[in-house]
């Protein structure tokens, strides 16, 4: 029997995990059945079982994806910030790039059911506070660099990234309930609090 690629491995489970994201946001993460999975991936219960031997392994698949695609739009943003742009335009870039991403994958939809999840499940629970950890981090990176310029000086790097940071899950919460037309002066809105 011939022996399938570790690529079309991670193809199937990417697969069933967009399968799976795609019911979990039609129907939220309790009320979607397996059964919901198969057919929407298209895939038989031994295809879906083989990769995900239970839903809450589904549920934390999904969890860690939208986490990494958090991270990585705010890891972009912040590396842009490198360059010497002020703060506001490295925020708005930051929002347009989560709106994007939500566009393409309901980010901002599933960031609000995972966070409700985490609070039931420990794991999940440890997982979003460590990447909010790294995030935090990265945040403070670039706010060290606005204070070795002189800027925001007297207050701590890592309170004032809490700071920053927390605008995210505000706007989040607000592109998950009002969608892209409803938040489409966020970006203006942070360049005009922070112009450089």
């Amino acid at each position: 029997m011939p022996r399938v690629s570790q690529q079309y491995k991670d193809d199937q489970r990417a697969e069933i995990l967009a399968a799976a994201r795609r019911c979990f946001v039609r129907n939220g993460f309790h009320r979607t059945s397996m059964q919901d999975v198969f057919a929407e991936a298209g895939k038989s219960a031994g295809a879906v079982y083989r990769y995900f031997p239970k839903k809450e392994d589904m549920i934390v698949g999904v969890a860690d994806q939208n986490l990494h695609d958090v991270a990585e739009v705010l890891h972009t943003a912040l590396a842009r910030g490198e360059d010497g742009r002020g703060t506001g335009q490295v925020m708005a870039e930051l929002i347009e790039a989560v709106t994007e991403r939500h566009r393409d994958r309901q980010l901002a939809v599933m960031a609000l059911m995972v966070w409700s999840e985490a609070l039931r499940d420990a794991a999940l629970a440890e997982r979003l506070k460590a990447a909010t950890v790294v995030m935090s981090e990265d945040v403070a990176a670039l706010v060290r660099e606005r204070q070795r310029a002189g800027a925001w000086t007297g207050t701590s790097a890592e309170a004032l990234a809490q700071v920053i940071l927390s605008i995210l899950p505000g706007f989040l919460f607000n592109l998950a309930l009002l969608g892209p037309d409803g938040v489409a002066g966020f970006p203006d809105a942070v360049r005009t609090l922070w112009p450089s």
